[in-house]
Protein backbone atom coordinates (compact mmCIF):
# COMPACT_ATOMS: atom_id res chain seq x y z
CA UNK A 1 0.00 0.00 0.00
CA UNK A 2 1.50 3.37 -0.56
CA UNK A 3 -0.07 6.44 -0.07
CA UNK A 4 1.09 10.43 -1.20
CA UNK A 5 -1.00 13.23 0.94
CA UNK A 6 -1.10 16.55 -0.51
CA UNK A 7 -0.54 19.51 1.84
CA UNK A 8 -1.81 22.79 1.79
CA UNK A 9 1.19 25.03 1.39
CA UNK A 10 2.77 23.96 -2.16
CA UNK A 11 6.14 24.99 -0.81
CA UNK A 12 6.10 21.70 1.26
CA UNK A 13 7.17 18.41 0.07
CA UNK A 14 4.38 15.89 0.13
CA UNK A 15 3.97 13.32 3.24
CA UNK A 16 4.83 9.84 2.42
CA UNK A 17 3.54 6.62 3.32
CA UNK A 18 4.21 3.43 2.41
CA UNK A 19 4.53 0.16 3.79
CA UNK A 20 5.74 -2.81 2.21
CA UNK A 21 6.24 -6.41 3.48
CA UNK A 22 7.41 -9.60 1.33
CA UNK A 23 9.25 -12.75 2.14
CA UNK A 24 10.57 -11.76 5.37
CA UNK A 25 11.54 -8.29 4.11
CA UNK A 26 9.47 -4.83 5.47
CA UNK A 27 9.82 -1.32 4.34
CA UNK A 28 7.38 1.37 6.19
CA UNK A 29 8.28 5.27 5.46
CA UNK A 30 5.96 7.59 7.04
CA UNK A 31 6.40 11.49 7.12
CA UNK A 32 8.09 14.23 4.67
CA UNK A 33 11.12 16.09 3.68
CA UNK A 34 11.05 17.65 7.48
CA UNK A 35 10.12 15.20 9.74
CA UNK A 36 10.84 11.41 8.22
CA UNK A 37 10.71 8.15 9.99
CA UNK A 38 11.56 4.75 8.58
CA UNK A 39 11.55 1.31 9.38
CA UNK A 40 13.10 -1.66 7.79
CA UNK A 41 13.92 -5.37 8.14
CA UNK A 42 16.29 -7.26 5.40
CA UNK A 43 15.97 -4.49 3.02
CA UNK A 44 18.37 -3.56 0.14
CA UNK A 45 20.01 0.59 0.25
CA UNK A 46 18.42 0.21 -3.27
CA UNK A 47 14.88 -0.67 -2.35
CA UNK A 48 14.96 2.18 0.08
CA UNK A 49 16.25 4.67 -1.73
CA UNK A 50 13.63 3.93 -4.68
CA UNK A 51 10.95 3.92 -2.05
CA UNK A 52 12.00 7.81 -1.22
CA UNK A 53 11.18 8.70 -4.88
CA UNK A 54 8.05 9.74 -3.44
CA UNK A 55 9.97 12.33 -1.42
CA UNK A 56 11.37 13.43 -4.61
CA UNK A 57 14.65 11.52 -3.71
CA UNK A 58 16.87 10.59 -7.09
CA UNK A 59 19.86 8.43 -6.68
CA UNK A 60 22.56 7.29 -9.13
CA UNK A 61 25.21 4.90 -8.33
CA UNK A 62 28.16 3.28 -9.60
CA UNK A 63 28.20 0.03 -7.54
CA UNK A 64 25.31 -2.32 -6.31
CA UNK A 65 23.86 -1.20 -3.31
CA UNK A 66 22.51 -4.56 -2.60
CA UNK A 67 23.44 -4.16 1.18
CA UNK A 68 20.78 -5.03 3.43
CA UNK A 69 19.51 -3.14 6.47
CA UNK A 70 17.73 -3.53 9.05
CA UNK A 71 16.71 -0.75 12.12
CA UNK A 72 14.63 2.90 12.28
CA UNK A 73 15.86 5.92 11.17
CA UNK A 74 14.21 9.43 11.88
CA UNK A 75 14.83 12.73 11.06
CA UNK A 76 15.22 15.20 8.54
CA UNK A 77 15.11 13.69 5.38
CA UNK A 78 19.26 14.53 4.49
CA UNK A 79 20.11 13.11 7.85
CA UNK A 80 17.84 9.41 7.52
CA UNK A 81 19.73 9.38 3.92
CA UNK A 82 23.33 10.01 5.57
CA UNK A 83 22.40 7.43 8.01
CA UNK A 84 21.24 4.70 5.20
CA UNK A 85 24.51 5.55 3.14
CA UNK A 86 26.65 4.96 6.67
CA UNK A 87 30.00 3.15 5.01
CA UNK A 88 29.46 4.63 1.29
CA UNK A 89 31.19 7.60 -0.55
CA UNK A 90 28.32 9.53 -1.51
CA UNK A 91 27.72 13.39 -2.55
CA UNK A 92 24.23 15.00 -2.24
CA UNK A 93 22.90 18.11 -4.25
CA UNK A 94 19.79 19.84 -3.01
CA UNK A 95 18.16 21.51 -5.62
CA UNK A 96 14.35 23.15 -4.46
CA UNK A 97 12.70 20.39 -3.20
CA UNK A 98 14.79 17.53 -4.71
CA UNK A 99 17.51 15.89 -3.39
CA UNK A 100 20.14 14.22 -5.85
CA UNK A 101 21.89 11.37 -4.07
CA UNK A 102 25.32 10.25 -6.24
CA UNK A 103 27.15 6.96 -4.84
CA UNK A 104 30.84 6.95 -6.25
CA UNK A 105 31.79 3.31 -3.93
CA UNK A 106 31.88 2.32 -1.08
CA UNK A 107 33.88 3.61 2.00
CA UNK A 108 37.44 1.93 2.95
CA UNK A 109 37.33 -0.15 -0.75
CA UNK A 110 40.59 2.03 -1.84
CA UNK A 111 43.81 0.82 -1.04
CA UNK A 112 44.97 3.11 2.25
CA UNK A 113 48.71 4.25 1.62
CA UNK A 114 51.19 3.02 4.43
CA UNK A 115 53.34 5.28 6.48
CA UNK A 116 56.15 7.02 4.81
CA UNK A 117 59.00 6.94 6.20
CA UNK A 118 61.64 9.65 6.25
CA UNK A 119 65.33 9.67 7.41
CA UNK A 120 66.25 13.45 8.78
CA UNK A 121 70.05 14.35 9.53
CA UNK A 122 70.79 17.65 11.89
CA UNK A 123 73.43 19.61 11.03
CA UNK A 124 75.61 19.94 13.97
CA UNK A 125 75.11 23.34 16.20
CA UNK A 126 78.00 26.11 15.87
Amino acid sequence: MQGLCAQDDPDRTAALQLTTEQSGRSLQIDGDAATLHIVVQQTTVADILSALAGLNVRYRSSIGLDEMRDGSYAGSLEHVVARLLNGYDYATKQDSSRLDVTIIGKGGEAETPGPIAVSVQRQPSK
